[in-house]
């Protein structure tokens, strides 16, 4: 991952159901620069608000109760500087939506938080482990 030198005008963060890890880095770049840059997310498809992230990124003051999933195919019309994809799946919905453009396509693989765990606080403990290391990435990259 390559760091940018100046903050890219905008962004989009893509998941599957734009309730977890996409929403996750659109907070935090929201909450890091303001309206500095244009930050949205999506899923492939809209899934609904997950409580844990809500609960995850309100440990770090950032209040997200109110975020609204939208999919890819709602926003394909708009460009952007730098899109990231956190899996597979949306790296390939990304890739046959811009890549005849000039944003830069990222990935980032995470995995879903929801996976493998069996009670609430395990769930909290894989939710905190995504929200950190998305947390890290936006550093490396964007500052």
């Amino acid at each position: 991952m390559t760091k940018i030198n100046t903050l890219p005008a905008s962004i989009l963060f893509v998941c599957t159901l734009n309730s977890i890890r996409s929403p996750m880095a659109e907070g935090m770049m929201k909450s890091r620069f303001g309206d500095d840059v244009y930050v949205q997310s999506c899923g492939l498809e809209a899934g609904e608000l997950s409580d844990l992230m809500v609960a995850v990124m309100r440990e770090k003051g950032i209040d997200m109760s109110g975020h609204k999933s939208k999919t890819l195919a709602e926003i394909a019309d708009t460009s952007f500087d730098v899109v990231v994809a956190f899996n597979a799946d949306a790296e390939a919905a990304v890739r046959a939506v811009f890549d005849d453009s000039d944003t830069e396509i990222d990935i980032w693989p995470t995995p879903d938080p929801t996976k493998g765990a069996m009670d609430v606080r395990a769930m909290m403990d894989n939710f905190r482990a995504v929200r950190d290391v998305v947390e890290l990435r936006i550093g490396k990259k964007f500052g």
